[in-house]
């Protein structure tokens, strides 16, 4: 498989948070048949330029509705779990809402040259152990992430957007960061630029106004 991104073949990085649709059930979240997709995180590399996208709205169809607009069909999805959850829930609640993919997902373990898992390319497809993503990270030397997943769901009762904005960013960044190690490749100078560009713009800024700023990119309601 061809990994290394243009205008008409991007690597798409996605993470995506969920909830549970019944409160006291927390583990519903990890179902599209119990759960919502409440937030999607994008990062979009074509070659020349990294952008962000993060997806946060009461309304779960704009949310899926607007994650098949930014995809192209020549796009590579690379994700930490990709195959067993996150686009496997897309495509769910995509048919539970109604909405229609602009595209088709090859999800054939193996086979497929739509996605890479990093999960899966570590793990050999399960014959050794799978990792977690911070796991993963801690193992390569890259960094752990803060914060857990089963956060969200507190978090968006609270209408702490946010903070689930921010969760689901460090998913998308350590699983870029993962995936340049996992392939013997060096950060590329777009990414690290990129991120030292908005650190200076956030060390510049108020406080409360640099908590609400987005990495390399843009988030925003779908």
């Amino acid at each position: 498989m061809r990994i290394t991104p243009s205008a008409s073949r991007r690597n798409v990085f996605l993470d995506i948070e969920t909830v549970s649709l019944d409160p006291n059930d927390p583990k519903g979240a990890l179902s599209a048949a119990s759960g919502r997709i409440v937030c999607i995180c994008l990062l979009i590399d074509d070659g020349h330029y990294v952008v962000e996208e993060c997806l946060i709205e009461p309304d779960e169809s704009k949310i899926v509705t607007r994650f098949w607009d930014l995809v192209f069909t020549g796009d590579v999805f690379i994700g930490h779990n990709a195959f067993g959850f996150d686009l496997p829930l897309i495509r769910q609640r995509s048919w539970a809402l109604g909405v229609r993919p602009s595209r088709r997902v090859d999800l054939r373990r193996f086979y497929t040259n739509d996605v890479i898992d990093t999960m899966e390319t570590w793990s050999n497809w399960g014959t050794t152990k799978h990792l977690s993503l911070a796991k993963l990270g801690e193992v390569l030397g890259i960094g752990q992430k803060t914060g857990h997943g089963a956060d969200v769901g507190e978090w968006w009762a609270n209408d702490e957007l946010n903070r689930i904005v921010e969760y689901c960013r460090q998913d998308v960044r350590l699983t870029y960061e993962v995936f340049h190690k996992l392939m013997f490749k060096p950060l590329p100078a777009r990414y690290v630029q990129a991120i030292q560009r908005e650190a200076k713009t956030l060390d510049s800024r108020p406080e409360e106004l640099a908590a609400k700023e987005p990495l390399a990119g843009s988030w925003q309601a779908a």
